[in-house]
């Protein structure tokens, strides 16, 4: 745990000098044609650099050099880090502001929704329902409110057991 927020300290550090972070910085690089021995070796500078000034390990270009790393901007579950890395795969990752989890949680709905439309899957609705679970304690509620909310609504309104289908309205 030690060592992942060290490589962290070390990320944030890089992406406040270079502002990117070393990733990009590579992914960058060979994008634009600079061979890969020259982006080492920029790298290997501005990274011991960057690890003095800030007490920390730089850790090792071919960290970020993999051609295999994919990049996500995805919110997951708690233990996914955990999994990643259990699995002998590196992966990088923060904790988001309120602000952030909540604009992330409201896409995750419409993600988990549309796996659902897609395979019909209890497994999926489970994802649906977790995520749900999550909106409503970031929000300040209780699945108690809910609950009673769901329940309230239904008294007033029905449910859906009859299956009716609204097809015209006239006034």
């Amino acid at each position: 745990m030690e060592k992942d927020s060290e490589r962290q300290r070390f990320e944030k550090a890089f992406q406040d000098r270079i502002g990117r972070s070393p990733a990009e910085f590579i992914q960058q690089k060979l994008a634009n044609g600079t061979e890969p021995k020259t982006i080492q070796y920029q790298y290997e500078m501005m990274a011991a650099e960057i690890a003095r000034q800030n007490s920390c390990a730089a850790p090792p270009f071919g960290l970020y050099a993999s051609l295999k790393k994919k990049t996500y901007h995805k919110l997951v579950r708690d233990r996914i880090p955990e999994i990643i890395e259990a699995s002998g795969k590196t992966c990088t990752w923060e904790t988001l502001s309120d602000e952030t989890y909540l604009q992330l949680l409201d896409e995750k709905l419409n993600e988990e929704l549309a796996e659902y439309q897609e395979s019909k899957s209890l497994e999926e609705l489970a994802d649906l329902l977790e995520v749900m679970g999550a909106v409503v304690a970031a929000r300040g509620w209780t699945w108690d409110e809910l609950t009673a909310l769901r329940k309230e609504k239904r008294r007033q309104r029905g449910g859906f057991a009859k299956k009716i289908l609204l097809k015209e309205v006239s006034e």
